[in-house]
């Protein structure tokens, strides 16, 4: 095999292994988006509204958890860091009155 062309699939080796964790975590978000859109239901247009324009920043607001439980090692700290992302994001997406449209409800 050629030197530039073992180079490009080292490259894309390595980009595909150290990427897996992003395209997870890409995957999730949009899950969590996908999941508070359905909660909204087809009846409420401004819930959908909201979710749609206001996700992203508080997404991006309390990454910090969502990062810390994407590399959990237990189901424990899973668990805490899932509830703490889902709390922060709960509250952060509001009506025009600056009311959340969602609770976390740990045990549903």
């Amino acid at each position: 095999m050629r030197p530039q062309y073992k180079a490009a699939v080292t490259f894309l080796t390595t980009l595909l292994l150290t990427g897996c964790d992003s395209l997870i975590g890409l995957a999730g978000e949009k899950l969590q988006k996908t999941h508070l859109i359905d909660t909204c239901g087809e009846d409420d247009p401004a819930c959908i509204s909201a979710v749609e324009a206001q996700f992203d920043a508080c997404h991006t607001k309390h990454k910090e958890h969502w990062n810390a439980f994407m590399k959990a090692t237990s189901e424990k700290e899973e668990d805490l860091h899932l509830e703490r992302y889902s709390l922060g994001l709960y509250d952060c997406i509001v009506d025009e009155n600056g009311a959340p449209y969602f609770y976390y409800d740990p045990d549903a």
